[in-house]
């Protein structure tokens, strides 16, 4: 994942004239016209110096948009210590996107040491937010016993609560949770259940 999703937006010469007037959510929108082509062509370099001048700002989601550039190499160049840094100011401010990607950087070891303990309290704070994406990769972690004490029973509990979001691969892990660990007297139908759900998502 390497941008945040947006609602419905369009470039207009307005939001242009918001953003030169230096306001600050305008900025953001208006990098992600450049990043999605809407209503103007696609264009990451345009994208990176609007994001940046409304990162300088503090706002919230231009800070983690920041980090996935960095992080993702779009717009700009490479660099995992960068990623790291708009990644831990935006998790600072209570994003849950970032909050995540802060899981992933220091389970991975991405401008930062790896550290799973760290890892962990970054992904259940964005869990606990109800990011899909988070609660999915926490359930995995306690069904695998991955950084955390293997418990079967958070792994249904985190895994549950991202297949309701539609989450894809909440919803094929949750699956296969039922078919393969699941007690319970409706555990085959349940499997079913959730893996035709996430076929249907392709």
């Amino acid at each position: 994942m390497c941008s945040l999703s947006v609602f419905a937006l369009t470039y207009t010469r307005e939001l242009e004239s918001k953003a030169n007037n230096g306001d600050a959510h305008s900025q953001y929108l208006l990098c992600h016209c450049y990043i999605d082509g809407l209503g103007i062509e696609i264009d990451y370099d345009e994208a990176f110096i609007w994001c940046e001048k409304a990162a300088h700002q503090g706002h919230k989601n231009a800070l983690t948009q920041m980090g996935y550039f960095y992080f993702c190499g779009k717009g700009t160049k490479q660099d995992d210590k960068k990623a790291f840094d708009y990644f831990y100011k935006a998790a600072k401010k209570g994003c849950p996107d970032a909050q995540f990607m802060m899981a992933r950087c220091y389970k991975e070891g991405r401008g930062t040491a790896k550290n799973d303990d760290k890892a962990i309290k970054f992904c259940e704070k964005s869990a606990s937010q109800g990011f899909a994406m988070a609660q999915w990769y926490l359930g995995e972690c306690y069904s695998r016993g991955d950084g955390v004490e293997k418990e079967l029973t958070k792994a249904e509990l985190w895994l549950k609560k991202s297949a309701e979001q539609d989450f894809m691969y909440a919803q094929y892990s949750l699956g296969m949770y039922y078919k393969n660990y699941s007690r319970a007297k409706d555990a085959k139908t349940k499997a079913k259940e959730w893996l035709e759900k996430a076929a249907e998502q392709g």
